[in-house]
């Protein structure tokens, strides 16, 4: 019965964050379309240049929020790069979002949240 309290608690934290950090997490994700196709493949590369300051924006513009999902920094870690695989478009040598990110943005951060490592 806790557990199951506890669980749909930290849900509705995810879900909270989700809806607080999508909008600044929209302007760091402008950056994906400037960086090389390369780049976006990269781990590392795509950690330095889009993750960590995306990181640093949705935590600076949730108000808190994001201190309520546990293991918050490794589980956005996880769905941006769930992000990167599911609504980036590396094609032909460039790089461009989904022509559905915006719909689908919110419910592909709960499935990257939601993940396990």
């Amino acid at each position: 019965m806790l557990g199951k309290l506890k669980a749909m608690a930290g849900e509705g934290a995810m879900k909270k964050a989700v809806d607080a950090v999508s909008p600044a997490l929209n302007e760091h994700l402008e950056v994906v379309r400037e960086l090389d196709p390369a780049q976006v493949r990269d781990d590392e590369t795509f950690r330095a240049r889009v993750i960590q300051p995306a990181l640093l924006a949705v935590t600076a513009a949730s108000s808190g929020l994001t201190s309520l999902v546990p293991r918050f920094e490794e589980r956005f870690a996880r769905a941006l790069f769930h992000l990167r695989n599911e609504l980036v478009v590396v094609e032909d040598g460039s790089v461009r979002l989904a022509d559905d990110f915006q719909g689908r943005l919110p419910g592909v951060l709960m499935e990257g949240l939601r993940q396990e490592a």
